[in-house]
């Protein structure tokens, strides 16, 4: 955390009124875009994600005094996010597609969530990967949003394994464990559809 992102964190936590509402609004403008990425990445819709970053960024100035420095305040704020996103996708899933389960075996998942190159030349090429890149999207707005989140994290947002444990809250094993499972999701639902 940098200093002005660690003065305004301590400023929340040690003020009240305008002061606070200054001093969040700071950090608000800080966030907002990364939260809402998150948030639409996990949901795969902006209708969700816009629920979720609002539920995200109401928690936040709520719960500013529950920081405690344990790990950075990005790490905090991206655990709020994931845990906002993944129970609206869990509301909206269970209106929806109430019966559905989750799709898992123990094989690890290909280079699937990998950008394309954008040096490819070849036009061909180019289709294929954006192709591939959208069965992706759709695959996360349809496994399990725990698995979609871990997948998001680790590609989308590029985070380390070290990242996810301290964001997620959990051992470096449980996230390398998680993961294996979130890949073999993703590729069963891929072969399911026909798109790997």
């Amino acid at each position: 955390m940098n200093s002005t992102e660690q003065e305004l964190v301590k400023r929340c936590q040690e003020t009240a009124g305008a002061e606070f509402q200054a001093a969040y609004r700071q950090l608000y403008d800080l966030y907002k875009n990364r939260v809402f990425t998150i948030c639409l990445r996990v949901t795969g819709n902006e209708e969700d994600a816009l629920d979720a970053a609002q539920e995200t960024m109401i928690t936040l100035s709520r719960r500013m005094g529950d920081f405690a420095y344990r790990s950075r305040f990005s790490s905090w704020v991206y655990r709020i996010a994931v845990n906002a996103a993944i129970d609206v996708r869990r509301r909206r899933l269970a209106g929806t597609r109430g019966q559905v389960t989750t799709f898992l075996a123990n094989i690890e998942a290909g280079s699937a969530l990998e950008p394309a190159s954008s040096e490819a030349a070849d036009p061909t090429l180019q289709a294929e990967g954006e192709e591939a890149r959208v069965s992706v999207r759709q695959a996360l707005r349809r496994i399990n949003p725990k698995f979609a989140s871990l997948l998001v994290l680790r590609y989308m947002e590029n985070l380390s394994y070290d990242e996810i444990a301290e964001v997620l809250e959990c051992s470096l094993g449980t996230v390398k464990s998680r993961l294996n499972r979130a890949h073999a999701a993703l590729r069963e639902f891929l072969e399911r559809e026909g798109t790997q």
